[in-house]
Formats: structure tokens, C-alpha cells, sequence
């Protein structure tokens, strides 16, 4: 007789897919976790064969699961899969034992493993990281002990435990178990050829072929979950600027990512060096500005000063509020918050642009189809706030070591005149919005940063310091002492 050992965890809401925590609810695990079981579980009863449930925790958490259930027994993982497969073997010929976190396994592929068993004494199917998701045997082979799992040589040092015991083995097609956020992307779109491009504060995007999938962690716009859509309306509103990234679908939720995503043009090029790059930065910028607002659905604040100083105020309280602040660093912010209220902050829009009020560097990509990627949080406004931004020393410095002298500035502000209008006076004040915003956010950040389990990229940990401290409010504070 054959038969098919399920092993699993028994899913409970806030355990399990740890490393998912930085993306996904607690909640979202759990369905995630149930979602991966339901579909071995319903592969196993496809073969036909007879099955058993191994389960690790509170066995009324598989209720959902009908089937004959024992406790795994073992004090870790490689000891638990023994014991499993060796009780078996006591009344069964051939056993598999096959996990939970699987995607792309097939009926079929089970099957195999019995009939690949006539001739092998051992069949394992590999995963990608390096261990494997199912192992079977035809006799009572200890290929667990002494090996030191939840590594990238579970594979290889069990294939070397098999030989040392003068047994031979099979490997079956390699499979994908889902633990992390590239195994999620993966398993989603069927695909091993989806590469990480790179993780921001607030979204991740994978490279796929000529595409990009970007996934939201969270909004800045408090939009929650509509975040996305939000992003895909303004792809689409910018393309007849011919210099964004062309949208290419939007999903509601998918197979395992159950929240809004979207698919994007991937562009070829590297990120806008300063000095030597102004022309067509300015040039992109200038498109970007002149695109017709008339029927846009993005997000209008006739009142932008008024919005930012309410958006750098809540972000302040943040800081303000936490027990570990610095109490310098807070007076200083104090300081330019006080004098940029003073400069009023009741002014309207007078030339509504498309802007995107996230402009650093790495947001242009340089190339043959040179584009402005990175429309997290783009808005209706004056084309003078986002010139204001990409050339604030919060956003120069922020992935370089430059920091524009107000003549670098100006000279900037020169060469975009060529295609486009500026108004002086606002760009000005815009300066001042501007800096008080990334300081601002940078102490709200730190406050995240510092709080235990929160998704954390040293670089910027260390700009966020940087910025908060007394060298660069020397630096800054010119922009708060006389007109630039």
C-alpha cells in the first residue's frame, strides 16, 4: 500500500509566513496560509492514494480539512518528517511526505514520485531556495539527522546524508514554497524569471520581462488599499506626455496577492546624474507640466500651501509626541515650521499642472526612452511646487551628495524656461514648503524606524539621522533667513 503524508502547519492568524509580515496582514497570511493548504490538500486527493494529515499545532485550526490527522512528533522539523514517514512505513510500502507551502505542484507530479520509487530508494522534489517540499521512501532511511534546515544547503547536504548511507535518489521538477514576497510575485504570475528591481518606504516593484510589478505596502496619501488604482489613473492620464511609464493592467487582487497590483513598462536607462542631466530633465518636466488637467481625477488642493504645512504638521506630531525625541532636533523644526506659517498659506492655484512631488534623482530613468517613473503621489497643483522639490537639498541629497548652491538653482529654473513659464515668487516659497516637508517626514520616519519589527533600509535610516541633525539645519537654514 502507498500513501501520502500531508504535512503541515495548522494556520492561525498572527503565526506563520514570518517573513511576509512586512507585506501582508496578519489576516492576509492566514487566507494566504489556508489558500496554500486547500490546493495540495485538493492535489493529494486527486492522486487518489491514500492520505494522511501530520499537522504542528491545535488540530481544530484543520477543521476545514476531512481526513485522518496525527500530531507531528519531534522537537524540530527534520525530526518531525521522520517520524512521520518512519510510522507509516511500519504499514505502507511507499510514502511521501509532501508540505504545505507549495504552488506549482501537480497531481501528476505525485504520481511520479511513487512510480520514480520502483527504482530509486529515495525521490525529492527541490525547491528554489535550496530545500525541497517533498521527499518519499520505500524504506526506513534516516536522511534527517544532522541536518541543519531552514538553510540554502537543506538539498544538497540531505542528497550527500542519502549517499553516505550507499542509497540512491531521484530528483523530481523543482517546485516553489511560498516564504517570501519574491515567492508570492512568483507564484502569482507562474513565473521563476521575476527579479527583485527594488523596495521603497511605501511600494515594491519585480522586474518581469519587459514589465514591472509594483505592489503597495502602504499609502503616504491615506488612500489604504486604493493606493494603486490611484497610481494606474495617473499612468494614464500622463501618457500623452510621452516621458512616463506606459500602465498596462491593473488587478483588483489575484491568484495569492489578495490586494490591488498593477503591471507597468519596464524602462532601460540609469538614474538622472545632476549637472550634466538638466536639459532633459527639464524638458520631461516641462511635457509632464503642459498635460491637459480639464477632466483629471487626481487628487486637487486649490489651497497647496495650506496642504503641505497641514501635511508637515501631522507628520511633526509624530515626532513630537514620541518619548525618545530629541528635544534640539524638535526646536529646530519648530523654528521653520513658525517662519513658513508666517509666509501665509492661503494662496491658490493659479496654473494647474499634473505634478509628481516625489522628484529625486532616481525617479528619472536616463536613456534611450528617457521617462519620470515613481507616480506614488502625484496631484493637481503648480508645476513650481515640483521644481521646488527636485531641487531642495532634502531631495538632492537625499540619494547623492549634492546640494545645489541658489545659483545651481537658478540655472536649473533657466533651461526649463525655455519650455515653460515659471513663476518666480511661488518657486520661492515652494523652496521653503518643500525642506520643511522632507524634515518633517524624516522625523516622522525616525519614530517608525526605531519601533521594533518595522521594515527598515539602513541608507535611508541614515539620511533620515542626517537630515534631522544640526550640520544639515545649517545648511538649510539660508532657505529660512532671505529670499532665494
Amino acid at each position: 500500500m502507498n500513501k501520502i503524508i500531508f504535512f503541515t502547519r495548522a494556520p492561525k492568524i498572527g503565526e506563520g509566513k514570518t517573513r511576509l509580515r512586512p507585506f501582508l496582514s496578519d489576516e492576509e497570511r492566514f487566507l494566504l496560509q489556508k489558500k496554500l493548504i486547500n490546493n495540495i490538500f485538493n492535489k493529494i486527493k486527486a492522486t487518489n492514494i491514500d492520505f494522511v494529515i501530520y499537522f504542528d499545532g491545535d488540530a481544530t485550526d484543520l477543521d476545514f480539512l476531512s481526513g485522518e490527522k496525527k500530531p507531528q512528533l519531534g522537537e524540530e522539523i527534520g525530526e518531525r518528517m521522520r517520524n512521520a514517514i518512519f510510522n507509516e512505513l511500519d504499514t505502507c510500502n511507499k510514502v511521501i511526505l509532501v508540505g504545505a507551502d507549495l504552488d506549482n505542484l501537480k497531481a501528476e507530479d505525485l504520481l511520479s514520485a511513487f512510480t520514480m520509487l520502483d527504482n530509486n530508494d529515495v525521490v525529492i522534489s527541490p525547491t528554489f531556495d535550496g530545500g525541497y517540499g517533498l521527499v518519499g521512501m520505500k524504506e526506513k532511511l534516516d536522511i534527517f539527522s544532522g541536518i541543519v534546515y531552514s538553510t540554502e544547503n537543506v538539498l544538497k547536504d540531505t542528497i550527500l546524508k542519502t549517499k553516505s548511507l550507499g542509497k540512491t535518489y531521484y530528483l523530481l521538477p523543482e517546485i516553489r514554497d511560498i516564504d517570501t514576497i519574491l515567492d508570492l510575485v512568483r507564484a502569482e504570475f507562474d513565473s521563476d524569471e521575476i527579479e527583485l528591481l527594488g523596495a521603497g518606504e511605501y511600494n515594491i516593484n519585480f522586474k518581469f520581462g519587459g514589465e514591472v510589478i509594483r505592489l503597495n505596502i502602504a499609502s503616504q496619501m491615506n488612500l489604504g488599499k486604493k493606493q494603486i488604482a490611484y497610481e494606474f489613473g495617473a499612468l494614464e492620464e500622463l501618457e500623452t506626455s510621452g516621458v512616463t511609464p506606459k500602465p498596462i493592467k491593473y488587478f483588483e487582487n489575484g491568484k495569492y496577492i489578495q490586494f490591488p497590483f498593477m503591471t507597468m513598462e519596464f524602462v532601460e536607462g540609469r538614474p538622472l546624474e545632476y549637472y550634466k542631466d538638466f536639459d532633459i530633465a527639464s524638458q520631461m518636466l516641462a511635457k509632464i507640466h503642459s498635460v491637459d488637467t480639464n477632466n483629471s481625477n487626481l487628487i486637487f488642493s486649490n489651497k497647496p500651501f495650506l496642504t503641505m504645512l497641514k501635511e508637515c504638521e501631522s507628520m511633526f506630531s509624530v515626532y513630537k509626541s514620541w518619548g525618545k525625541k530629541d528635544v534640539d532636533t524638535e526646536k529646530r523644526i519648530d523654528s521653520i515650521l513658525s517662519i513658513v506659517k508666517k509666509s501665509g498659506v492661503d494662496e491658490r492655484v493659479d496654473n494647474p499642472s499634473i505634478i509628481n512631488t516625489e522628484l529625486n534623482n532616481h525617479n528619472f530613468i536616463i536613456g534611450e526612452n528617457s521617462k519620470i517613473i515613481d507616480w506614488e503621489k502625484p496631484l493637481i497643483g503648480e508645476a513650481e511646487q515640483d521644481l521646488a522639490h527636485f531641487l531642495v537639498p532634502t531631495t538632492t541629497n537625499w540619494k547623492t551628495d549634492v546640494i545645489f548652491s541658489k545659483k545651481d538653482m537658478m540655472d536649473f529654473v533657466a533651461i526649463y524656461e525655455k519650455y515653460r513659464a515659471v513663476n518666480y515668487k511661488k518657486l520661492n516659497k515652494y523652496l521653503r514648503f518643500n525642506i520643511l516637508r522632507g524634515m518633517t517626514w524624516c522625523s516622522m520616519a525616525k519614530v517608525h524606524y526605531e519601533k521594533e519589527g518595522t521594515f527598515k533600509h539602513s541608507e535611508t535610516y541614515k539620511k533620515i539621522n542626517k537630515f534631522l541633525s544640526e550640520e544639515f539645519y545649517d545648511v538649510i537654514k539660508i532657505f529660512f533667513m532671505e529670499e532665494v
